[in-house]
């Protein structure tokens, strides 16, 4: 049995429910000591799993001492740093930092928020367009007329696609063009249909292809030949969803906490600014200019 379990065993490091609240420090090493309250809220702050290893087993319990114990010895080291030099002036522009950063997440946690339900309906009015707009959608069939750059001649398949167009104008069958001439495996067994509904410019989907669609009329009808890098498409309309806006309450979340965001940005920037310099800041000028001066040949 190693000595540090030894002294586990014999309860100089058993923890928990052997140490009263009131005693003051509970492992000591050294010049390094962990306090009661010191040690409970690092180990408040370790996962579940952590926990109760350490709560079942002795050799986990001792392997958590030990890493705290590890930690708070390094931590130490840096009181060491010589006063003045820039390793000192480095740690000293940390801890500055991680202070300031611990005060204004302070601040934030403990900021009350108004409701913001009110707010949240007005700004619903008056900036509809930004939160419930729903842009018109269309769903489509298309015949594709396949000709990718530089294997076939796309003149060659515009003149075949327009032939096929005009009989469809005519009346002829869509789905019987499309068993006859789409070479587009992925439509063609559902005679063309796009199995997507989609807004003008969506992305995801050929621009020109887009754009073609939205110039058609009616449903039903057709557009001009439409090019995209896949060959030369006939698109028909198959359905359109008009432009509306969503109800209040399907939006009033995203609204709320976007408010919440607005009112919480704006707190901390107010909180912050008090601290900027008084009226009654004294500048020492020239030094300051001698700082921000490179010396000579560092220009």
């Amino acid at each position: 049995m190693s000595v540090l379990k030894t002294m586990l065993m014999s309860g100089v490091l058993m923890l928990c429910v052997q140490q009263s609240a009131t005693a003051q420090v509970v492992v000591q090493d050294g010049d390094v000591s962990l306090s009661y309250d010191e040690f409970a809220y690092i180990v408040s702050q370790m996962t579940p799993e952590m926990k109760q290893a350490a709560a079942t087993d002795r050799g986990d319990r001792l392997e958590m001492v030990n890493m705290v114990l590890s930690i708070k010895k390094l931590a130490a080291e840096a009181d060491k740093i010589p006063p003045g030099s820039e390793d000192y002036w480095r740690l000293s522009t940390r801890l500055m930092n991680e202070k300031r950063k611990f005060t204004l997440e302070a601040y934030e946690k403990n900021l009350q928020i108004p409701d913001m339900s009110a707010l949240g309906a007005e700004r619903y009015q008056t900036h509809k367009e930004d939160y419930a707009l729903v842009p018109e959608r269309r769903t489509s069939s298309h015949i594709l007329f396949a000709c990718p750059p530089g294997k076939c001649s796309r003149e060659d398949a515009k003149v075949k696609a327009q032939k096929v167009l005009d009989e469809l104008r005519a009346g002829a069958d869509f789905g019987e063009m499309v068993q006859a001439h789409s070479g587009d495996p992925g439509t063609k067994t559902k005679e063309g249909k796009f199995d997507r509904w989609m807004a003008k410019g969506e992305t995801g989907v050929a621009g020109p292809y887009s754009e073609g669609l939205f110039t058609i009329e009616g449903v039903g009808d057709y557009s001009e030949l439409v090019n995209t890098q896949f060959g030369v498409h006939i698109i028909r309309l198959d359905g359109i969803q008009e432009q509306h806006f969503l109800p209040y309450e399907e939006v009033k979340e995203k609204i709320v906490a976007e408010l919440r965001t607005e009112y919480r940005r704006t707190s901390i920037k107010d909180y912050t600014s008090k601290y900027n310099m008084t009226e009654n800041v004294v500048i020492d000028d020239a030094a300051v200019e001698k700082i921000f001066t490179p010396p000579a040949g560092q220009e």
